[in-house]
């Protein structure tokens, strides 16, 4: 009779303190929720659209008329390819006019240097005058700027046929062709488009954000991008103001065969 009382006061104890415990379970998970809705705040997957990286469009910066035109849209081509050339029968005439005249100089410098050795010989020994040594000095000192001026139009000539051929500045991915054989191109005053070019081996994940998310980026820094099934890892090449307020935030990212600017991504925002 006397355990009574003392076992009626045990479970009137756990009776008062079980709503405590299961308060404090309800507390701790609503906690654990908050955290998870915050990191799921700071941490989003935006909407983006792959585009181009490096996309330039190519011109020859001579005049000419178009002889070959040798990339077709959607090819890759490597850096240094060969993608068009102009006809090159008056690049290469200049380059032969310029290299006989320069052939011709050096040998009038030859022996206006011999000339000159032989009348300060002469001037030496009293022989000559001293108007013979100023006129053979002067003879060598044209003969020197001649060859001097000549040696420069050999450089601007071949200057020149390098120019009238184009040829992929890095490792290419075709995506227009403007020009064809026969094309008149006039100069660099009025370059004529040939092709429209962009880099193979990279793309950019481009994503517009407000002030506040793009405040959060800088570049440089590492952002995760989802193309379909592929997550791959990229950096942030770009932010730029747009125009109503908003900026684009575009992320470098590693191309890969049959990914064309357009496709759907998303970006991982801190």
């Amino acid at each position: 009779m006397k355990l009574k009382p003392t076992l009626a006061l045990l479970f009137a104890v756990l009776s008062g303190f079980t709503p405590s415990l299961q308060a404090a379970d309800r507390a701790a998970i609503q906690s654990t929720e908050q955290s998870v809705d915050q990191l799921a705040a700071q941490v989003a997957e935006l909407p983006a659209r792959l585009a181009w990286s490096g996309r330039v469009d190519l011109s020859l910066s001579v005049s000419g008329v178009v002889d070959q035109v040798l990339a077709r849209p959607g090819q890759v081509v490597k850096k240094g390819q060969l993608l068009a050339s102009l006809e090159p029968t008056l690049f290469k005439a200049a380059v032969a006019e310029s290299r006989a005249e320069l052939d011709r100089l050096i040998e009038e410098q030859a022996e206006a240097g011999r000339d000159l050795e032989r009348v300060k010989e002469l001037y030496a020994r009293t022989v000559s005058a001293t108007t013979e040594l100023d006129a053979a000095r002067l003879r060598f000192a044209r003969a020197n700027a001649g060859l001097a001026a000549t040696q420069a139009r050999v450089e601007r000539s071949r200057r020149l046929l390098a120019e009238s051929e184009l040829r992929a500045p890095f490792d290419a991915l075709i995506l227009a062709r403007a020009g064809e054989p026969g094309l008149v191109v006039t100069g660099p005053c009025q370059p004529a488009t040939v092709f429209g070019v962009a880099r193979a081996d990279e793309m950019l994940a481009r994503v517009e954000l407000d002030a506040n998310q793009a405040a959060r980026w800088n570049l440089g820094q590492v952002a995760r991008v989802q193309v379909g099934a592929r997550t791959l890892t990229g950096k942030v090449e770009g932010i730029t103001a747009l125009a109503d307020g908003r900026y684009a935030l575009d992320v470098a990212i590693p191309r890969e065969s049959g990914w064309l600017a357009g496709q759907p991504a998303s970006v991982r925002l801190p």
